[in-house]
Protein backbone atom coordinates (compact mmCIF):
# COMPACT_ATOMS: atom_id res chain seq x y z
CA UNK A 1 0.00 0.00 0.00
CA UNK A 2 2.92 2.40 0.94
CA UNK A 3 4.25 1.47 -2.29
CA UNK A 4 1.44 2.52 -4.20
CA UNK A 5 1.01 5.68 -2.37
CA UNK A 6 4.26 6.65 -2.97
CA UNK A 7 4.25 5.68 -6.51
CA UNK A 8 1.25 8.31 -6.80
CA UNK A 9 2.96 10.89 -5.20
CA UNK A 10 5.58 10.74 -7.77
CA UNK A 11 3.87 10.61 -10.71
CA UNK A 12 1.79 13.60 -9.46
CA UNK A 13 4.92 15.23 -8.34
CA UNK A 14 6.34 14.66 -11.93
CA UNK A 15 3.06 16.36 -13.43
CA UNK A 16 3.19 19.50 -11.13
CA UNK A 17 6.73 19.91 -11.86
CA UNK A 18 5.95 19.68 -16.21
CA UNK A 19 2.91 21.70 -15.41
CA UNK A 20 4.87 24.49 -13.56
CA UNK A 21 7.90 24.11 -16.51
CA UNK A 22 5.14 25.20 -19.43
CA UNK A 23 2.34 27.10 -17.53
CA UNK A 24 4.67 29.09 -15.50
CA UNK A 25 6.94 31.63 -18.45
CA UNK A 26 3.35 32.03 -20.13
CA UNK A 27 1.70 33.10 -16.79
CA UNK A 28 5.11 35.47 -16.36
CA UNK A 29 4.73 36.82 -19.85
CA UNK A 30 1.13 37.89 -19.29
CA UNK A 31 1.69 39.75 -16.20
CA UNK A 32 4.52 41.91 -17.88
CA UNK A 33 2.13 42.17 -20.75
CA UNK A 34 -0.51 43.32 -18.60
CA UNK A 35 2.02 45.42 -16.49
CA UNK A 36 3.13 47.27 -19.82
CA UNK A 37 -0.44 47.42 -21.59
CA UNK A 38 -1.15 50.97 -22.30
CA UNK A 39 -3.57 53.23 -20.01
CA UNK A 40 -6.47 53.04 -20.40
CA UNK A 41 -8.05 56.68 -20.81
CA UNK A 42 -10.77 58.45 -21.68
CA UNK A 43 -8.87 60.72 -24.61
CA UNK A 44 -12.40 62.01 -25.29
CA UNK A 45 -12.91 63.64 -21.86
CA UNK A 46 -9.50 64.68 -21.66
CA UNK A 47 -9.97 66.64 -25.35
CA UNK A 48 -13.37 67.99 -23.70
CA UNK A 49 -11.38 69.01 -20.27
CA UNK A 50 -8.47 70.73 -22.12
CA UNK A 51 -10.57 72.50 -24.78
CA UNK A 52 -12.55 73.89 -21.84
CA UNK A 53 -10.20 74.84 -19.35
CA UNK A 54 -8.31 76.88 -23.04
CA UNK A 55 -11.17 78.82 -23.73
CA UNK A 56 -11.70 79.80 -19.67
CA UNK A 57 -8.10 80.36 -19.30
CA UNK A 58 -7.84 82.65 -22.45
CA UNK A 59 -5.07 80.38 -23.75
CA UNK A 60 -3.96 80.48 -27.51
CA UNK A 61 -2.66 77.05 -28.01
CA UNK A 62 -2.03 73.90 -25.73
CA UNK A 63 0.27 70.42 -26.07
CA UNK A 64 -0.23 67.68 -23.94
CA UNK A 65 1.73 64.43 -23.61
CA UNK A 66 0.73 61.26 -21.87
CA UNK A 67 2.78 57.76 -21.03
CA UNK A 68 3.14 55.38 -19.01
CA UNK A 69 5.92 53.00 -17.87
CA UNK A 70 8.11 53.39 -21.19
CA UNK A 71 4.63 53.48 -23.59
CA UNK A 72 3.34 56.90 -25.35
CA UNK A 73 0.19 56.78 -23.92
CA UNK A 74 -1.43 60.12 -25.41
CA UNK A 75 0.12 63.21 -27.63
CA UNK A 76 -2.20 65.81 -28.90
CA UNK A 77 -2.15 69.59 -29.63
CA UNK A 78 -4.73 72.40 -28.90
CA UNK A 79 -5.81 75.77 -30.51
CA UNK A 80 -2.93 77.98 -32.23
CA UNK A 81 1.18 77.82 -31.97
CA UNK A 82 0.96 81.98 -32.60
CA UNK A 83 -1.05 84.97 -34.88
CA UNK A 84 -0.66 82.89 -38.14
CA UNK A 85 -3.26 80.41 -37.06
CA UNK A 86 -1.05 77.63 -37.24
CA UNK A 87 -2.41 74.63 -35.12
CA UNK A 88 -0.70 73.52 -31.74
CA UNK A 89 0.88 69.48 -32.74
CA UNK A 90 2.94 67.44 -30.38
CA UNK A 91 5.76 68.31 -32.14
CA UNK A 92 5.31 72.42 -31.68
CA UNK A 93 8.15 73.15 -29.74
CA UNK A 94 7.40 75.76 -26.39
CA UNK A 95 9.86 77.49 -23.95
CA UNK A 96 10.28 74.70 -20.97
CA UNK A 97 10.57 77.49 -18.33
CA UNK A 98 12.21 76.21 -15.02
CA UNK A 99 11.20 72.68 -16.41
CA UNK A 100 14.76 73.13 -17.85
CA UNK A 101 16.43 72.62 -14.34
CA UNK A 102 15.67 68.81 -14.69
CA UNK A 103 17.36 68.64 -17.80
CA UNK A 104 20.44 70.53 -16.22
CA UNK A 105 20.47 67.82 -12.96
CA UNK A 106 20.42 65.26 -15.12
CA UNK A 107 23.61 66.57 -16.98
CA UNK A 108 25.16 66.95 -13.78
CA UNK A 109 24.37 63.37 -12.66
CA UNK A 110 25.59 62.03 -16.14
CA UNK A 111 28.66 63.47 -15.14
CA UNK A 112 29.02 61.85 -11.29
CA UNK A 113 27.90 58.71 -12.89
CA UNK A 114 31.73 59.45 -14.84
CA UNK A 115 33.69 60.44 -11.85
CA UNK A 116 34.06 64.17 -13.16
CA UNK A 117 31.97 65.51 -10.67
CA UNK A 118 31.18 65.28 -6.90
CA UNK A 119 28.41 66.25 -5.31
CA UNK A 120 30.11 67.31 -2.20
CA UNK A 121 33.11 68.66 -3.61
CA UNK A 122 32.94 72.30 -3.66
CA UNK A 123 31.91 74.58 -6.65
CA UNK A 124 35.15 76.48 -6.81
CA UNK A 125 36.78 73.17 -7.08
CA UNK A 126 34.89 73.23 -10.81
CA UNK A 127 34.82 77.35 -11.27
CA UNK A 128 37.66 78.38 -9.42
CA UNK A 129 36.49 81.66 -10.28
CA UNK A 130 33.34 81.52 -8.82
CA UNK A 131 33.19 83.98 -6.22
CA UNK A 132 29.63 86.15 -4.72
CA UNK A 133 29.63 88.82 -1.65
CA UNK A 134 30.69 86.85 0.48
CA UNK A 135 33.89 85.42 -0.32
CA UNK A 136 34.54 83.04 2.55
CA UNK A 137 30.38 81.26 2.47
CA UNK A 138 31.70 81.02 -1.34
CA UNK A 139 34.57 78.56 -0.75
CA UNK A 140 31.80 76.38 1.12
CA UNK A 141 29.16 75.82 -1.44
CA UNK A 142 28.90 72.36 -3.13
CA UNK A 143 27.22 70.88 -5.93
CA UNK A 144 24.82 69.37 -4.01
CA UNK A 145 23.91 72.53 -2.33
CA UNK A 146 22.97 73.91 -5.79
CA UNK A 147 20.76 70.78 -7.20
CA UNK A 148 18.93 70.94 -3.59
CA UNK A 149 18.62 74.81 -3.60
CA UNK A 150 19.84 75.26 -0.41
CA UNK A 151 23.20 77.43 -1.27
CA UNK A 152 21.75 80.44 0.55
CA UNK A 153 21.42 82.45 -2.95
CA UNK A 154 17.71 83.85 -2.43
CA UNK A 155 14.94 83.66 -5.25
CA UNK A 156 14.74 87.51 -5.76
CA UNK A 157 18.59 88.06 -6.93
CA UNK A 158 17.64 84.57 -8.96
CA UNK A 159 14.71 86.39 -10.73
CA UNK A 160 16.77 89.47 -11.45
CA UNK A 161 18.54 87.19 -14.48
CA UNK A 162 15.37 87.19 -16.54
CA UNK A 163 15.92 90.15 -18.80
CA UNK A 164 19.68 90.27 -18.41
CA UNK A 165 22.15 91.37 -20.79
CA UNK A 166 25.12 89.15 -20.09
CA UNK A 167 25.53 86.99 -23.30
CA UNK A 168 26.79 83.76 -21.68
CA UNK A 169 26.65 81.30 -18.87
CA UNK A 170 29.61 82.41 -18.00
CA UNK A 171 29.30 85.90 -18.27
CA UNK A 172 26.37 85.70 -15.80
CA UNK A 173 28.34 83.75 -12.73
CA UNK A 174 31.05 86.19 -13.49
CA UNK A 175 28.90 89.09 -12.94
CA UNK A 176 27.65 87.45 -9.55
CA UNK A 177 30.33 88.56 -7.52
CA UNK A 178 28.99 91.01 -5.68
CA UNK A 179 25.56 89.16 -5.28
CA UNK A 180 24.76 88.60 -1.59
CA UNK A 181 23.86 85.25 0.01
CA UNK A 182 20.20 85.63 2.07
CA UNK A 183 20.63 82.66 4.08
CA UNK A 184 23.62 80.35 5.75
CA UNK A 185 24.83 77.71 3.20
CA UNK A 186 22.86 74.24 3.30
CA UNK A 187 20.69 76.18 5.81
CA UNK A 188 17.06 76.66 4.34
CA UNK A 189 15.66 76.06 1.06
CA UNK A 190 15.53 79.34 -1.37
CA UNK A 191 14.34 78.52 -4.56
CA UNK A 192 16.93 80.78 -7.15
CA UNK A 193 17.94 80.11 -10.66
CA UNK A 194 21.06 81.50 -10.59
CA UNK A 195 21.20 77.76 -8.70
CA UNK A 196 21.04 76.09 -12.07
CA UNK A 197 22.82 78.86 -13.81
CA UNK A 198 25.69 78.03 -12.20
CA UNK A 199 25.53 73.76 -12.06
CA UNK A 200 25.24 74.93 -16.06
CA UNK A 201 28.72 76.46 -16.04
CA UNK A 202 29.76 73.58 -14.06
CA UNK A 203 28.77 70.85 -16.72
CA UNK A 204 30.71 73.38 -19.07
CA UNK A 205 33.80 73.37 -17.30
CA UNK A 206 33.98 69.61 -16.89
CA UNK A 207 33.03 68.53 -19.76
CA UNK A 208 34.78 70.89 -21.89
CA UNK A 209 31.42 71.63 -24.31
CA UNK A 210 29.26 74.38 -24.49
CA UNK A 211 26.03 73.91 -21.98
CA UNK A 212 23.72 73.77 -25.42
CA UNK A 213 26.05 71.09 -26.70
CA UNK A 214 26.34 68.60 -23.99
CA UNK A 215 22.69 68.76 -23.64
CA UNK A 216 22.02 67.93 -27.37
CA UNK A 217 24.61 65.56 -27.49
CA UNK A 218 23.68 63.59 -24.10
CA UNK A 219 20.10 63.92 -23.67
CA UNK A 220 18.29 65.65 -27.24
CA UNK A 221 19.90 62.73 -29.44
CA UNK A 222 19.67 59.66 -27.33
CA UNK A 223 16.36 60.17 -26.07
CA UNK A 224 15.10 61.07 -29.64
CA UNK A 225 14.34 64.69 -29.25
CA UNK A 226 14.00 65.84 -32.50
CA UNK A 227 11.84 69.12 -31.84
CA UNK A 228 14.02 69.86 -29.30
CA UNK A 229 16.31 72.91 -29.23
CA UNK A 230 18.38 75.19 -26.84
CA UNK A 231 18.90 78.17 -29.00
CA UNK A 232 15.30 80.40 -29.77
CA UNK A 233 16.14 81.85 -32.96
CA UNK A 234 17.16 78.09 -34.36
CA UNK A 235 13.70 76.90 -32.56
CA UNK A 236 11.58 80.02 -34.51
CA UNK A 237 12.96 78.25 -37.84
CA UNK A 238 11.01 75.22 -36.42
CA UNK A 239 7.78 76.06 -35.46
CA UNK A 240 8.46 77.45 -31.95
CA UNK A 241 5.43 78.60 -30.99
CA UNK A 242 5.05 82.50 -30.68
CA UNK A 243 4.43 83.16 -26.52
CA UNK A 244 1.46 85.62 -25.61
CA UNK A 245 1.23 87.38 -22.31
CA UNK A 246 -1.27 89.50 -20.86
CA UNK A 247 -2.22 93.11 -21.42
CA UNK A 248 -5.01 94.51 -19.24
CA UNK A 249 -6.66 91.33 -19.41
CA UNK A 250 -6.38 90.49 -22.80
CA UNK A 251 -3.89 87.83 -24.51
CA UNK A 252 -1.10 89.48 -26.90
CA UNK A 253 1.41 87.99 -28.71
CA UNK A 254 5.11 88.89 -27.83
CA UNK A 255 8.87 88.17 -29.41
CA UNK A 256 10.71 86.11 -27.11
CA UNK A 257 14.13 87.30 -26.98
CA UNK A 258 17.21 84.57 -26.61
CA UNK A 259 18.58 84.26 -22.87
CA UNK A 260 21.73 81.99 -23.38
CA UNK A 261 22.61 82.82 -19.76
CA UNK A 262 19.50 81.04 -18.52
CA UNK A 263 19.37 78.57 -20.65
CA UNK A 264 20.41 76.09 -17.88
CA UNK A 265 17.49 77.41 -15.52
CA UNK A 266 14.64 78.30 -18.02
CA UNK A 267 15.45 78.45 -21.59
CA UNK A 268 15.36 75.27 -22.97
CA UNK A 269 13.07 74.30 -25.94
CA UNK A 270 11.01 71.15 -26.11
CA UNK A 271 7.67 69.29 -27.74
CA UNK A 272 4.88 67.11 -26.13
CA UNK A 273 6.07 64.31 -28.27
CA UNK A 274 9.57 64.82 -27.31
CA UNK A 275 9.31 65.54 -23.49
CA UNK A 276 6.86 62.50 -23.44
CA UNK A 277 10.16 60.51 -24.42
CA UNK A 278 11.92 62.13 -21.28
CA UNK A 279 9.55 61.42 -19.35
CA UNK A 280 9.51 57.26 -20.49
CA UNK A 281 13.09 57.88 -19.67
CA UNK A 282 12.36 59.39 -16.00
CA UNK A 283 10.09 56.48 -15.44
CA UNK A 284 12.37 53.62 -16.20
CA UNK A 285 15.47 54.22 -14.76
CA UNK A 286 17.13 56.36 -17.04
CA UNK A 287 16.27 54.49 -20.20
CA UNK A 288 14.76 55.28 -23.43
CA UNK A 289 14.03 51.99 -25.69
CA UNK A 290 17.63 51.17 -26.22
CA UNK A 291 19.16 54.27 -25.03
CA UNK A 292 20.23 54.71 -21.37
CA UNK A 293 20.97 58.91 -19.98
CA UNK A 294 21.59 57.72 -16.48
CA UNK A 295 21.46 55.05 -14.25
CA UNK A 296 18.42 53.93 -12.41
CA UNK A 297 19.92 55.10 -9.08
CA UNK A 298 20.92 58.52 -10.44
CA UNK A 299 17.19 59.14 -11.12
CA UNK A 300 16.32 57.56 -8.17
CA UNK A 301 18.31 60.62 -6.41
CA UNK A 302 16.78 63.32 -8.16
CA UNK A 303 13.61 62.25 -7.26
CA UNK A 304 14.26 61.64 -3.77
CA UNK A 305 12.91 64.42 -1.35
CA UNK A 306 15.66 66.27 0.08
CA UNK A 307 14.95 69.32 1.44
CA UNK A 308 11.46 70.87 2.44
CA UNK A 309 9.80 73.84 1.01
CA UNK A 310 8.68 76.27 3.57
CA UNK A 311 6.78 78.41 1.21
CA UNK A 312 4.22 75.32 0.47
CA UNK A 313 2.50 72.48 2.48
CA UNK A 314 4.20 69.15 1.31
CA UNK A 315 6.87 70.30 -0.87
CA UNK A 316 9.86 69.25 -1.24
CA UNK A 317 13.14 69.53 -3.09
CA UNK A 318 15.13 66.77 -5.12
CA UNK A 319 17.42 67.83 -7.78
CA UNK A 320 15.66 69.69 -10.41
CA UNK A 321 12.39 68.22 -9.20
CA UNK A 322 9.79 68.94 -6.81
CA UNK A 323 7.77 66.51 -4.47
CA UNK A 324 4.16 66.66 -3.56
CA UNK A 325 2.15 64.64 -1.84
CA UNK A 326 4.10 61.67 -3.46
CA UNK A 327 3.52 63.54 -7.28
CA UNK A 328 7.20 64.01 -9.05
CA UNK A 329 7.26 67.09 -11.01
CA UNK A 330 8.11 70.68 -12.10
CA UNK A 331 6.56 73.50 -13.14
CA UNK A 332 8.28 75.85 -15.34
CA UNK A 333 7.87 79.75 -16.16
CA UNK A 334 9.13 82.67 -18.58
CA UNK A 335 7.82 85.65 -19.74
CA UNK A 336 4.98 84.58 -22.46
CA UNK A 337 5.24 80.35 -21.87
CA UNK A 338 3.78 78.06 -19.26
CA UNK A 339 4.67 74.43 -18.68
CA UNK A 340 4.05 71.13 -16.15
CA UNK A 341 5.49 67.79 -16.19
CA UNK A 342 4.07 64.88 -13.36
CA UNK A 343 5.16 61.73 -12.71
CA UNK A 344 2.35 59.95 -10.51
CA UNK A 345 3.41 56.34 -10.17
CA UNK A 346 4.00 54.63 -13.49
CA UNK A 347 2.02 57.99 -15.14
CA UNK A 348 3.42 60.63 -16.72
CA UNK A 349 2.14 64.08 -17.67
CA UNK A 350 3.39 66.88 -19.64
CA UNK A 351 1.29 70.23 -20.58
CA UNK A 352 2.89 72.96 -22.58
CA UNK A 353 1.43 76.48 -22.61
CA UNK A 354 2.20 79.35 -25.21
CA UNK A 355 0.80 82.04 -22.61
CA UNK A 356 1.21 83.30 -19.62
CA UNK A 357 -0.83 85.92 -16.92
CA UNK A 358 1.41 86.15 -14.00
CA UNK A 359 -0.99 88.72 -12.43
CA UNK A 360 -4.63 86.80 -12.92
CA UNK A 361 -4.36 83.17 -14.53
CA UNK A 362 -0.92 82.15 -13.08
CA UNK A 363 -1.17 79.51 -10.85
CA UNK A 364 -4.44 78.69 -12.83
CA UNK A 365 -2.73 77.31 -15.68
CA UNK A 366 -1.21 74.34 -13.65
CA UNK A 367 -4.90 72.93 -13.14
CA UNK A 368 -4.43 72.25 -16.84
CA UNK A 369 -1.68 69.28 -16.00
CA UNK A 370 -3.90 68.75 -12.42
CA UNK A 371 -7.17 67.99 -14.43
CA UNK A 372 -5.27 65.60 -16.92
CA UNK A 373 -4.42 63.75 -13.65
CA UNK A 374 -7.63 63.24 -12.49
CA UNK A 375 -9.12 62.09 -15.29
CA UNK A 376 -6.62 59.67 -15.50
CA UNK A 377 -7.14 57.92 -12.06
CA UNK A 378 -11.19 58.20 -12.70
CA UNK A 379 -11.81 61.41 -10.67
CA UNK A 380 -14.03 64.65 -11.86
CA UNK A 381 -11.66 67.67 -12.87
CA UNK A 382 -11.53 70.95 -11.44
CA UNK A 383 -12.91 73.27 -14.19
CA UNK A 384 -14.04 76.29 -11.81
CA UNK A 385 -11.32 79.05 -12.46
CA UNK A 386 -13.26 81.88 -11.06
CA UNK A 387 -13.67 85.50 -13.01
CA UNK A 388 -10.30 86.05 -15.00
CA UNK A 389 -11.94 89.05 -17.18
CA UNK A 390 -13.88 90.33 -13.83
CA UNK A 391 -10.83 90.18 -12.13
CA UNK A 392 -8.91 92.16 -14.77
CA UNK A 393 -11.55 94.41 -14.82
CA UNK A 394 -11.18 95.74 -11.01
CA UNK A 395 -7.62 95.75 -11.53
CA UNK A 396 -7.80 98.02 -14.90
CA UNK A 397 -10.61 100.38 -13.32
CA UNK A 398 -8.56 101.04 -9.90
CA UNK A 399 -4.81 101.96 -12.15
CA UNK A 400 -7.50 104.40 -14.31
CA UNK A 401 -8.82 105.49 -10.96
CA UNK A 402 -5.55 106.55 -9.76
CA UNK A 403 -4.45 107.87 -13.19
CA UNK A 404 -7.57 109.90 -13.27
CA UNK A 405 -6.96 111.45 -9.60
CA UNK A 406 -3.12 112.03 -10.27
CA UNK A 407 -4.75 113.99 -13.79
CA UNK A 408 -6.75 115.93 -11.49
CA UNK A 409 -3.70 117.16 -8.87
CA UNK A 410 -2.19 118.24 -12.00
CA UNK A 411 -5.40 120.64 -12.64
CA UNK A 412 -5.50 121.57 -9.42
CA UNK A 413 -1.92 122.50 -9.26
CA UNK A 414 -2.60 125.53 -12.20
CA UNK A 415 -5.71 127.07 -10.11
CA UNK A 416 -5.32 129.48 -7.92
CA UNK A 417 -7.83 128.91 -4.63
CA UNK A 418 -9.81 131.76 -3.73
CA UNK A 419 -10.51 132.72 0.08
CA UNK A 420 -8.49 129.49 1.01
CA UNK A 421 -8.12 129.86 4.66
CA UNK A 422 -4.69 128.66 6.14
CA UNK A 423 -5.75 126.83 9.71
CA UNK A 424 -3.47 124.91 11.75
CA UNK A 425 -5.74 121.77 11.12
CA UNK A 426 -5.55 122.49 7.13
CA UNK A 427 -2.14 122.81 7.13
CA UNK A 428 -1.45 119.27 9.12
CA UNK A 429 -3.95 118.16 6.99
CA UNK A 430 -2.44 119.18 3.50
CA UNK A 431 1.10 117.96 5.26
CA UNK A 432 0.02 114.78 5.92
CA UNK A 433 -1.93 114.08 2.35
CA UNK A 434 1.48 115.57 0.79
CA UNK A 435 3.65 112.65 2.03
CA UNK A 436 1.26 109.88 2.23
CA UNK A 437 -0.42 109.32 -1.36
CA UNK A 438 2.61 111.52 -3.03
CA UNK A 439 6.00 110.28 -0.90
CA UNK A 440 5.27 107.00 0.92
CA UNK A 441 3.30 105.48 -1.33
CA UNK A 442 4.81 105.60 -4.72
CA UNK A 443 7.82 105.31 -3.04
CA UNK A 444 6.36 101.97 -1.50
CA UNK A 445 5.37 100.89 -4.59
CA UNK A 446 8.86 101.72 -6.16
CA UNK A 447 10.80 100.22 -3.66
CA UNK A 448 8.21 96.97 -2.92
CA UNK A 449 8.58 94.96 -5.95
CA UNK A 450 12.32 95.57 -6.53
CA UNK A 451 13.35 94.29 -3.17
CA UNK A 452 10.38 91.76 -2.52
CA UNK A 453 9.88 90.29 -5.75
CA UNK A 454 12.17 90.80 -8.89
CA UNK A 455 13.68 94.33 -10.13
CA UNK A 456 11.06 96.73 -12.10
CA UNK A 457 13.04 95.41 -15.61
CA UNK A 458 11.40 92.06 -14.59
CA UNK A 459 7.91 93.11 -13.20
CA UNK A 460 7.65 95.09 -16.29
CA UNK A 461 8.41 92.37 -18.64
CA UNK A 462 6.41 89.50 -17.30
CA UNK A 463 3.33 92.38 -16.09
CA UNK A 464 2.95 94.47 -19.51
CA UNK A 465 0.17 96.74 -19.76
CA UNK A 466 -0.64 97.07 -15.61
CA UNK A 467 3.65 96.76 -14.89
CA UNK A 468 4.28 99.71 -16.80
CA UNK A 469 1.61 102.15 -15.92
CA UNK A 470 2.11 101.13 -11.53
CA UNK A 471 5.92 102.75 -12.79
CA UNK A 472 5.05 105.58 -14.74
CA UNK A 473 1.64 106.50 -12.24
CA UNK A 474 4.19 106.07 -9.08
CA UNK A 475 6.85 108.39 -10.61
CA UNK A 476 3.76 111.32 -11.94
CA UNK A 477 3.12 110.67 -8.36
CA UNK A 478 6.12 111.78 -6.98
CA UNK A 479 6.50 114.33 -8.94
CA UNK A 480 3.29 116.28 -8.68
CA UNK A 481 4.16 115.61 -4.98
CA UNK A 482 7.25 117.91 -5.37
CA UNK A 483 5.39 120.26 -7.24
CA UNK A 484 2.70 120.63 -4.99
CA UNK A 485 5.14 121.01 -2.01
CA UNK A 486 6.62 123.86 -3.81
CA UNK A 487 3.18 125.37 -4.54
CA UNK A 488 2.13 125.16 -1.41
CA UNK A 489 5.18 126.38 0.77
CA UNK A 490 4.43 129.47 -1.89
CA UNK A 491 0.79 129.99 -0.89
CA UNK A 492 1.79 129.33 3.03
CA UNK A 493 4.35 132.30 2.74
CA UNK A 494 2.28 134.38 0.78
CA UNK A 495 -0.61 133.95 3.31
CA UNK A 496 1.81 134.85 6.24
CA UNK A 497 3.08 137.86 4.67
CA UNK A 498 -0.42 139.19 4.20
CA UNK A 499 -1.39 138.43 7.82
CA UNK A 500 2.01 140.64 8.84
CA UNK A 501 0.95 143.56 6.51
CA UNK A 502 3.99 142.53 4.30
CA UNK A 503 3.72 142.88 0.30
CA UNK A 504 6.08 141.72 -2.47
CA UNK A 505 6.63 143.74 -5.36
CA UNK A 506 5.63 142.23 -8.43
Amino acid sequence: MKTIQWTIMQTLMIILVMVTGSVLPLLQQGVAHAEAAPLAVDTAQIDKFVETMREKLDIPGVAVGIVQGDQTVYTKGYGISGPDGQPVTAQTPFILGSVSKSFTALGIMQLVEQGKIDLDAPVQHYLPDFELADKEASKTILVRHLLNQNSGLSTLHGRSAFTNTMPTIDALIHNLKDTPLTGAVGNKFQYSNYNYDILGGIIQAVSGKSYAEYIQDYVYSPLDMKNSFTSTPEAKLQGLATGYKSVFGFMVPFEQPDNQSMLASAYLISSAEDMNHYLIAQNNGGRFHDHSVATAESVAEMHQPAIKDPTTDGSEYGMGWEIINGIVQHAGDVESFHADMKLDGDVGVVVLINAHDYLVRGYKLSMVADGILDIIHGREPVEDVGSNAGTHFFIDLACLAVAIMLGVSVVNLFKRKKNFRFTPLRISASAFCLLLFNVVLPITVLYGPSHIFAPWRVVVSFLPGVGHLVFVLSILSLGIGAAKLIVWVHNLRLHRMKGSGKTIAS
